[in-house]
């Protein structure tokens, strides 16, 4: 019953993977042009870049091998050239699984912002290095010209990792969530979601064009296009209320409803002196700088400090016998609170739980013995046994060691968690 249990958890999250991947790369190819070797907008680098940052290690090469067999269904031009097929549905993988590499081998534990700049940065030069790559290949092929393809890719790349790595992400981390109230925070969300529904539709299906020529007498396009910042502030304020996955909704009934009248010819961004495929170009700007500017608002909410608001940032006090290994807690209350009982009460079921690279550190800690009784500050990381490492702070630990039975008081608080990476 366990192994089908465990196989059911192994197997279900790379289906959903796999299907993300899938339906992505259908909403990509929709926007493609025939005339180009090169997709306009490829969603579907998003969605594994988001993928291989939240699986664990052991999955990436069953995740990689889906993702290779969804290319290559996706692929028009399989029966025309099978093997350049094959090639590209390969070698268009290792640039996401580079990137996901990076931010999680590199970025610095309990620093959000420099988690998404290195997110950032790694996405832009490992998708230049990428297109440079295939822009060369397509070249010798004789598929069309450098500058083009070089471009094409690089864009494509850029703003499907980062629109859908920033949609995905939002509704995977919802340790992420800002307090929300019961009703007034949903009640006040649901109001400005259906304005930003109802917004969006009025700019982007030129009714709010239509209304200022018709009744104002109004034919500024930069006014129109102006407008179109407008339902960013709803987004934002949607984030605010509702959290991440707020967010993350904001944002694909945002880039759905732009899209869809973008494509159909309609729309602020279809400026008179435009050349054709400018106004595409212009919406993956928009919705890849909304993308970033949440993400940006995201990291720095997650960084201000809220130790005094109950329920996002928990504090708990423990006394732990060193002579039985048993552990009291007072005040535990929220992820702390989740974790089963028989692990939180016992100090070596305690000690399986922390990060292999902390336990000794933490047994050190634990286990001194001298006159300095005030144990200075540690950090170091827990897993919350829902696939995620928590960076837990021991500070004001007082030790008692002269007496028996020898214990320690201190104080645990979580200064952060890890958002992206499972524990593995």
């Amino acid at each position: 019953m366990k192994q089908s249990s465990s196989l059911r958890q192994k197997v279900i999250p790379i289906v959903i993977w796999t299907l993300i991947y899938y339906l992505s790369g259908v909403i990509s190819l929709k926007f493609d042009d025939p005339a180009s070797n090169i997709s306009i907008v490829w969603f579907p680098a998003g969605v594994a870049t988001a993928a291989f940052l939240c699986a664990r290690w052991r999955q990436w090469p069953v995740l990689l091998g889906c993702f290779v067999i969804i290319n290559l269904v996706l692929d028009k031009s399989l029966q025309e050239n099978y093997i350049l097929s094959i090639a590209y549905s390969i070698l268009s993988m290792p640039s996401t699984m580079l990137i996901a590499w990076i931010v999680r081998h590199y970025s610095r534990p309990r620093d959000d912002l420099h988690v998404v700049l290195m997110w950032i940065f790694s996405t832009i030069i490992v998708s230049v290095l990428d297109a440079l790559f295939f822009s060369i290949g397509f070249v010798l092929f004789n598929k069309g010209t450098f500058q083009d393809i070089f471009w094409s890719g690089f864009i494509a790349d850029v703003t499907g990792i980062f629109f859908a790595t920033t949609v995905i992400m939002g509704f995977f981390n919802t340790r992420f969530r800002t307090h929300i109230s019961p009703v007034k925070n949903k009640l006040s969300g649901a109001i400005i979601y259906f304005m930003l529904c109802l917004l969006t539709l009025l700019i982007f299906n030129n009714s709010l064009k239509e209304f200022s020529g018709n009744i104002l007498h109004l034919h500024n396009d930069m006014l129109i296009f102006t407008f179109a910042f407008l339902p960013i502030i709803l987004a934002v304020m949607l984030s605010i209320l509702w959290g991440n996955q707020g967010g993350s909704i904001a944002l694909l009934t945002l880039a759905t409803i732009v899209i869809y009248f973008t494509g159909k010819g309609y729309g602020p961004f279809f400026i008179s002196g435009l050349k054709h495929g400018e106004p595409l170009l212009l919406v993956q700007c928009y919705l890849t700088a909304t993308a970033l500017f949440m993400v940006f608002l995201r990291a720095l909410t997650r960084s201000m400090p809220y130790f005094d608001e109950p329920g996002v940032v928990q504090h708990a006090v423990y006394q732990l016998n060193l002579s039985t290994g048993e552990i009291e807690w007072a005040h535990l209350s929220g992820e702390l609170a989740d974790i089963d009982p028989a692990i939180m009460a016992k100090m070596d079921k305690l000690i399986e739980q922390i990060h292999p690279d902390d336990r000794n550190k933490i047994l050190e800690h634990w286990g001194s013995c001298d006159d300095k009784q005030n144990l200075p500050r540690l950090d170091f990381r827990f897993n919350d046994q829902k696939g995620y490492w928590i960076t837990i702070t021991d500070s004001e630990s007082i030790l008692f060691c002269h007496h028996e039975p020898r214990m320690i008081i201190g104080n645990w608080h979580i200064t952060s968690s890890v958002p992206v990476f499972k524990a593995n």
